[in-house]
């Protein structure tokens, strides 16, 4: 039974009572809540105690400059313009066109 009581050196407790020492002030900063509270219940309360960020949403002029990955196409090279021009011509070519007319062969 000497030998279990011989193991532990002076040493050693000195050791582990300076390590015990430097973990109480950091366990005493970590219970600053009141118990039994949920961490989503400390949360809100931390929320409504914020005031408003006004960094946080960034809404931009309307007149804002913006960059665009091509430029913009004239009014008269639009797709839309291009599309509703081939539209009229084809119109104004089936418009143009003859009806045909059937043509007698002389064949009986």
């Amino acid at each position: 039974m000497n030998t279990l009581t011989c193991k532990f050196s002076a040493a050693s407790i000195a050791t582990s009572l300076l390590a015990v020492a430097l973990c109480a002030p950091a366990r005493a900063q970590q219970n600053d809540r009141r118990l039994g509270d949920h961490p989503a219940v400390i949360v809100q309360r931390l929320h409504a105690q914020q005031g408003y960020d006004y960094a946080s949403k960034f809404y931009p002029h309307p007149a804002w400059l913006y960059l665009q990955a091509e430029a913009p196409h004239p009014m008269n090279e639009h797709p839309a313009v291009v599309v509703f021009r081939r539209h009229q011509q084809e119109a104004s070519a089936a418009a143009a066109k003859p009806p045909l007319e059937l043509v007698a062969t002389g064949h009986r």
